[in-house]
């Protein structure tokens, strides 16, 4: 080994025996002088703190801090002068590790150099009466003026390890609860003060600024490390901008606490670049954090945010928060928005002087871009204002094609296959989703060439244009013009007060529509008079069906629950076999089915007063209907009302002019036409010049006993008469029949298809020997003369009806 070497280790080797020795030695001294090393620490650290401080016991500790000495106190109690009142020890520590200069030591002095206190509390106190046990850390008054006073100890280094530190002001409702699982600070005076450099992981339990509002950064871990510096001239403790943690989230600070104020103010600006939305909203206060709760970002935001206020009674502090969406997804209330661009802002003192609260909060976004299912919405400004009863406001633009309303509202509720829409409307309104209130809507929503299904209801149409204008909580539908099938109609009307039934009460909803068209056919419209087409299954996310639930479900109802009036000119009508020309109608279509009143048409030849209704029951649809018909021709007539669900006299049975007043009602089938011997009613009538053509039950009477007549071509000038019907049965009221062929007098009862018992009187005499007669008293005369023939209509064991001889019982 070289000598230079060897010279080297038996040096360091030396010297370490050298520094072991000497800290034995100062061990030694520790333990000899016990009593007046724990006699000098009491009173170097009470000199700082003005209270009565108590330390158990004392220990030195070897091994913490080598080579330098260190002593453990055990069990340190700090207690104010009421400690027994209100039982919170200002300071309650199971051990105090303080390090002191060695140096000073061997010299008989005690410098403490560094103080680390573990498992323990440190409570700060202040009850409603303004009694705190914060003066103990004061400092007891110097009474030593004299310019040899000795200067004050300065503890460099300080650490705290499992603390918990709680601030509590019962008069300023103030509340601060940390739970420090690691604190390590370093110190030093400066000429203006001092500065700090602390390195700290504190649970954050509770940091309430004002008790009725909550907690900031409530059960957030902060992890540093953090700098401080304390200007003594205006009592300013400075934080300098510097990166902190909150559960690992990094964020910018910088602040300032200044005590010279009364009471202190505060000021924290806070910067986080990535931070999630949900993150950043439980930094708030938990009514905040509560009204913001609906909304979430897919991806980070960019936020600022600022918090100033006071360390008084009730003070809730000025919060500004600021943030910056970029591509991202926003999620909210019954809403899901992708491609979302927009400045954001909060702000909890709209109105200056009017506190920093709820009520006087908004919540402000700015150039704001999205799409909904597609659909490209734009806003200059949105507002929501009042977080207390939350009002947003907010001006939207979109135009798009219609295909993309389908997935945006329901494909159960329409398909849309063409067209372009272009809205700009002005809301405001309750940002709440539960609330019923409804809000103000202004604008417009255009429509051009659309083409859509109504899926309910299998209806299509095509060729759409139409201009949906909302004002002061009314919608007025302007313009519109659409094809379906064959028919053609322009339309306009409106709905009053639609934003307060809409959500409340959309079955009180009623539509009201002035209809023109050329042409309708009513064939093309049958779906709604039947029941309504079910749902067929979708595949959506929970997420998509909770999004658009309440939207969409209320548009339903409002569609199948609501009332349409409707005032309605029509030059052509087409339903099933009936056809008319000049329709005036006052029609009324509501949940329960379709009404029309005061209908006027002309057909058959004739004219028609129509009134009526077809009602959707539990146990099958019916209808009822006034009917006044003037001068149709009758074989029309039966024809177009397809024989009135009997088939005893049909329209190939029948020629003349008819006129009649109805009263009828019935059960429909599914597509509309009538039930079989399901009508009932009456039916007065008179027929001109008519004629009764291959009527078979007369037919059958002239193989019998009119073989020289013509039974299948009876005419006949006039026939009065009421027809009573009860189902399957139509009851003849005693009727004669001054026909062409014979005279019969007819009474009884047709049953369709079983049931008849009809009664005829048939004089033989024939009546082409009185068609020279005109006395109306001297033909009643002749008619009765001669032989008559009394028969009875039956029904056969064929199922058939026969004619039998005799009056029948």
């Amino acid at each position: 080994m070289p000598r230079w070497l060897r010279i080297m280790l038996i040096s360091a080797g030396s010297l370490l025996v050298l520094v072991i020795v000497l800290w034995l030695v100062l061990a030694l001294v520790i333990r000899s002088r016990k009593a007046s090393i724990l006699a000098d620490i009491s009173q170097q650290l009470s000199e700082r703190l003005n209270g009565d401080l108590t330390i158990k016991d004392m220990e030195p500790s070897l091994v913490r801090s080598f080579p330098q000495i260190s002593v453990t106190l055990k069990d340190v109690t700090l207690k104010d002068s009421l400690f027994d009142r209100h039982g919170h020890a200002l300071l309650q520590l199971k051990e105090v590790y303080v390090k002191v200069n060695t140096f000073a030591l061997i010299r008989k002095r005690v410098s403490i150099r560094e103080v680390s206190l573990e498992n323990g509390d440190i409570y700060l106190y202040t009850d409603s009466l303004g009694y705190s046990n914060g003066y103990l850390l004061k400092g007891r008054e110097k009474k030593d003026t004299s310019a040899a006073r000795k200067p004050t100890p300065v503890i460099a280094e300080f650490s705290l390890e499992n603390v918990r530190f709680t601030l509590e002001n019962q008069q300023k409702w103030k509340y601060f609860k940390f739970d420090v699982k690691r604190l390590e600070g370093r110190m030093h005076e400066t000429d203006s003060g001092w500065q700090a450099r602390i390195d700290p992981q504190i649970l954050i339990q509770d940091m309430q600024f004002n008790t009725t509002k909550g907690s900031y950064a409530k059960n957030k871990t902060l992890t540093g490390p953090l700098d401080l510096t304390f200007i003594s001239y205006n009592k300013m403790l400075r934080i300098a901008q510097q990166t902190i943690r909150f559960d690992q989230q990094p964020v910018l600070l910088e602040g300032a606490f200044i005590f010279s104020e009364a009471p202190p103010a505060f000021r924290l600006n806070i910067k986080a670049a990535g931070i999630p939305f949900k993150f950043a909203s439980t930094l708030v206060t938990p009514n905040i954090t509560a009204k913001l709760s609906p909304i979430d970002f897919e991806k980070p935001l960019d936020v600022e945010a600022e918090i100033r206020g006071h360390m008084k009674f009730r003070d809730t502090p000025y919060v500004r928060v600021a943030w910056v969406v970029r591509d991202n997804r926003l999620t909210g209330a019954n809403l899901a928005l992708d491609k979302v661009n927009f400045d954001g802002a909060f702000l909890n003192e709209l109105v200056p002087g009017q506190g920093h609260n709820d009520a006087n909060s908004r919540l402000s976004v700015y150039r704001f871009s999205a799409d909904y299912e597609s659909i490209p919405v734009t806003a200059d400004t949105i507002r929501v204002i009042n977080l207390q009863k939350p009002l947003l406001t907010g001006r939207f633009r979109s135009n798009f094609p219609l295909t993309r309303l389908t997935n945006a509202l329901d494909p159960h509720l329409f398909e849309f296959t063409a067209g372009n829409a272009a809205l700009d409307l002005q809301y405001a309104g309750s940002w709440d989703a539960k609330d019923t209130v409804a809000g103000a809507l202004e604008g417009t929503v255009s429509i051009s060439d659309g083409a859509f299904t109504y899926v309910p209801r299998n209806l299509t149409v095509r060729d759409c244009h139409a201009t949906l204008a909302f004002t002061q909580g009314h919608l007025y539908l302007r313009g519109i013009r659409a094809q379906s099938g064959a028919s053609r109609v322009e339309m306009d009307g409106s709905i009053l007060n639609i934003l307060n039934l809409y959500f409340s009460a959309p079955e009180k909803i009623v539509l009201n529509w002035n209809v023109r068209s050329p042409l309708i056919n009513l064939n093309e419209f049958q779906s709604f008079f039947g029941r309504r087409g079910k749902h067929k299954s979708h595949a959506q996310t929970r997420q998509q069906k909770h999004m658009r639930a309440r939207f969409v479900r209320q548009l339903d109802t409002m569609l199948e629950a609501s009332s349409v009036h409707m005032q309605v000119t029509v030059d052509k009508v087409r339903y099933r076999k009936f056809n008319a020309s000049n329709v005036r109608a006052d029609v009324q279509m509501g949940q329960d089915g379709v009404r029309f009143n005061k209908v006027g048409l002309n057909a058959m030849g004739g004219q028609m007063q129509l009134s009526g209704a077809i009602l959707q029951q539990p146990k099958g649809d019916r209808f009822n209907l006034d009917a006044d018909i003037r001068q149709v021709q009758v074989d029309q007539l039966f024809y177009a009302f397809e024989n009135f669900g009997q088939d005893g006299i049909t329209a190939q049975n029948l020629r003349g002019v008819f006129s009649a007043k109805a009263k009828l009602t019935g059960g429909m089938k599914e597509d509309i036409s009538i039930q079989p011997h399901s009508m009932n009613g009456s039916v007065s009538f008179n027929l001109n010049r008519g004629a009764l053509l291959d009527f078979k039950p007369l037919v059958n009477v002239g193989k019998f006993i009119f073989r020289k007549r013509d039974m299948s071509n009876i005419t006949f000038d006039n026939i009065r008469n009421t027809l009573d019907i009860r189902g399957n049965k139509i009851y003849i009221h005693p009727m004669l029949i001054a026909s062409s062929v014979l005279n019969i007098e007819v009474e009884g009862t047709y049953g369709i298809p079983k049931g008849t018992d009809i009664k005829l009187k048939v004089p033989l005499r024939n009546p082409k020997k009185d068609e020279l007669v005109t006395d109306a008293d001297e033909l009643r005369k002749r008619r009765k003369s001669g032989i008559v023939v009394n028969l009875h209509a039956v029904d056969g064991d064929d199922g058939k009806v026969k004619l039998k001889l005799g009056k029948g019982d």
